[in-house]
């Protein structure tokens, strides 16, 4: 019999109980493929981290991430969770005098990342990751689709906001953009599983992103989001760092945001979980111009609620 610990915390967020949950093995050397996804069924959170050692220079840790039904290849909330909680463990130190950052490079299923964490009197307040390229993958431009994804939203063809594209994207994880009129009409969405999930496969999604640009909050705040991943068992995801990573490029590209740029750099917030009750709030960093998107950095903080074994 094997005992092997893991850490559990609420990411995108500084409160326990709201943002979204991550179960995180810090020594998972020892845990087959086969194990890891039993456990990650276990769990039954939209994702488990397994931690390994890389083999790659000056990378200090590898990271393989599963959903419930599959390993991915990249995640945002289980990075800043990930890194959040082995911060927390000492694995990353604090810069002299206790406040700064520090950056360390690990390995994700996409390549080699870095990673910038922010201290303040030593302990550690934010994980930012740097996400990979944004690209746009594909458009859903046809009226019939568009009627056909509303109604497996919920909603009607006339709640879409047709001034924005109906978008594939991607910075590590693809993502269906879905402009949604007002915070009213994304709140109203009740899913179709089966349909929503053979839409958003059919163009080579892994989930629907369906967003508003109206806010509960004002000040950093530049869109409200909702993600659906039915095809991976994970009806609604509070927080989706990926997929925000993914839409704050988007909001960049189509030049879509009430927003001056600083230093060339966009920094907003992207609001998420609200409707399920686990507010999240997702911190946006992009460098760039309207369609011309060069970085996509996505940060958080993160709250450690529980510490357990699991024992096979």
């Amino acid at each position: 019999m094997h005992a092997h610990r893991f850490l559990q915390l609420d990411v995108f967020t500084d409160k326990a109980f709201c943002g979204n949950p991550l179960a995180v093995f810090p020594e998972a050397e020892e845990i087959s493929d086969e194990k890891m996804m039993q456990i990650a069924r276990e769990m039954n959170l939209s994702e488990t981290v397994f931690v390994l050692k890389s083999e790659k220079e000056n990378v200090l840790r590898r990271l393989r991430i599963f959903t419930p039904m599959r390993e991915i290849p990249f995640a945002g909330h289980p990075i800043v969770g990930t890194w959040a909680g082995l911060t927390g463990e000492g694995l990353v130190q604090p810069p002299d005098g206790g406040s700064g950052w520090q950056r360390i490079h690990h390995e994700v299923g996409i390549g080699v990342l870095p990673v910038d964490i922010e201290f303040n009197d030593g302990k550690p307040v934010q994980v930012v990751m740097t996400q990979g390229k944004f690209q746009i993958l594909e458009a859903l431009d046809d009226s019939h689709e568009q009627a056909e994804l509303a109604h497996a939203l919920g909603l009607n063809r006339e709640d879409l906001d047709e001034s924005l594209p109906i978008q594939t994207i991607t910075t590590g994880l693809s993502c269906l953009a879905v402009p949604i009129r007002s915070l009213a009409d994304l709140r109203d969405c009740r899913i179709n599983t089966s349909l929503l999930a053979e839409i958003y496969t059919r163009r080579g999604a892994t989930g629907c992103h369906a967003f508003t640009r109206e806010t509960f909050e004002v000040g950093a705040s530049r869109a409200h989001a909702r993600f659906f991943a039915p095809a991976d068992n994970i009806p609604e995801d509070p927080a989706t760092g990926s997929a925000c990573g993914a839409l704050g490029a988007y909001l960049v590209h189509h030049g879509a945001l009430s927003l001056e740029p600083e230093d060339g750099r966009y920094k907003f917030v992207i609001e998420q979980g609200d409707f399920i009750h686990r507010p999240s709030r997702i911190n946006l960093d992009v460098k760039g111009r309207a369609g011309n998107v060069e970085e996509v950095k996505v940060g958080g903080s993160a709250v450690l609620v529980a510490r357990g074994e699991v024992v096979f």
